[in-house]
């Protein structure tokens, strides 16, 4: 692969480090790089994908929320995006005293990402921190500036078709199984009231420093539970009893049978793992209004679930 990449504008770009590696094939390995002394992110995409930069380009042309490229080359298929300091899952677990107004700032800021993609019925489908990107920097008195935030990686994203929802078929599934909705784990019913499901399990890491839906592989193996299965237990657990509204919304008569087994296998659960029972000294930040927001995200029925507008016009981001 040559050092350096020529663009459609004629800029050319020296490639650098690898900020990511392909494990399935190096020539997709994502690269720091620079033109003019700035640095910039180049990433090679398969076609497919290049033409949904170019769509999604076309579809949000002066957005600052949602990354965009700001440059690609066609014979490469590679697009180049602005470069930012760090993503919100790195950040928030190196700053552990990160100021609870800079953590809702930002996630202020991917609501409002959300937003923009949700009004021109887009879904993102893998909402989750590492897909935040983050400039900030302190200020004279020491204290933390938001600069940016930015919703990044559309490679799954989707433009629904009216109400139809996102199926998906063979036991498939989009996203990382620890911040999928519950539907998303299924893969069927995929929708805008996933992304903002996703988008509360964010908002809990970003407010807690939590990772409530990580998982011991090497247990799991062991019980020979799959990831998935694990995680929509604890959905169960944190944020309430199995719904019909979830069951009718599957319209899988496989899942359907998975979930109820999941329920019953959780059943016994203290009800002190409950959101609404939360203790600050174990959720830091979850207060009474965190709570009461996280509760309309939350809800395991999609139908019920809060609209990210809805969850924007909440009194607790002001």
């Amino acid at each position: 692969m040559y050092s350096t990449v020529v663009c459609n504008s004629g800029r050319v770009y020296q490639r650098g480090k690898v900020l990511m590696s392909n494990p399935r094939d190096k020539d997709y390995d994502i690269y720091l790089a620079h033109c003019e002394n700035k640095p910039y992110v180049l990433k090679r995409v398969s076609q497919s994908i290049f033409e949904l930069c170019l769509q999604h380009k076309r579809e949000f042309p002066d957005t600052r929320r949602i990354r965009m490229h700001v440059d690609y080359s066609e014979k490469e298929k590679t697009v180049v995006y602005e470069y930012f300091k760090e993503d919100l899952l790195a950040l928030v677990r190196i700053n552990r005293d990160f100021p609870l107004v800079a953590r809702k700032q930002i996630l202020f800021e991917v609501g409002k990402a959300l937003q923009e993609l949700h009004a021109k019925n887009w879904i993102h489908i893998d909402v989750k921190p590492d897909n935040v990107m983050v400039d900030w920097n302190l200020d004279e008195q020491g204290q933390v500036q938001i600069e940016r935030v930015a919703l990044t990686d559309l490679d799954v994203s989707l433009k629904l078709k009216g109400d139809k929802l996102l199926r998906i078929p063979n036991m498939q599934r989009l996203g990382n199984f620890m911040w999928r909705s519950p539907e998303a784990q299924t893969g069927q019913g995929i929708g805008k009231p996933s992304d903002v499901f996703s988008f509360g399990l964010v908002c809990i890491y970003t407010l807690t420093s939590r990772e409530i839906m990580a998982v011991d592989h090497e247990e799991l193996r062991e019980r020979e539970v799959e990831p998935e299965i694990e995680v929509l237990g604890r959905d169960i657990v944190y944020f309430g009893l199995l719904s019909e509204g979830l069951l009718k919304h599957t319209a899988d008569e496989t899942w359907q049978t998975v979930l109820v087994q999941v329920a019953e296998g959780v059943a016994g659960a203290d009800p002190s793992f409950h959101l609404s029972n939360w203790q600050e000294n174990d959720f830091p930040n979850i207060d009474a209004g965190a709570k009461k927001m996280l509760c309309r995200i939350m809800n395991l029925d999609p139908a019920k679930r809060a609209t990210i507008n809805e969850i924007l016009d909440d009194p607790y981001w002001r």
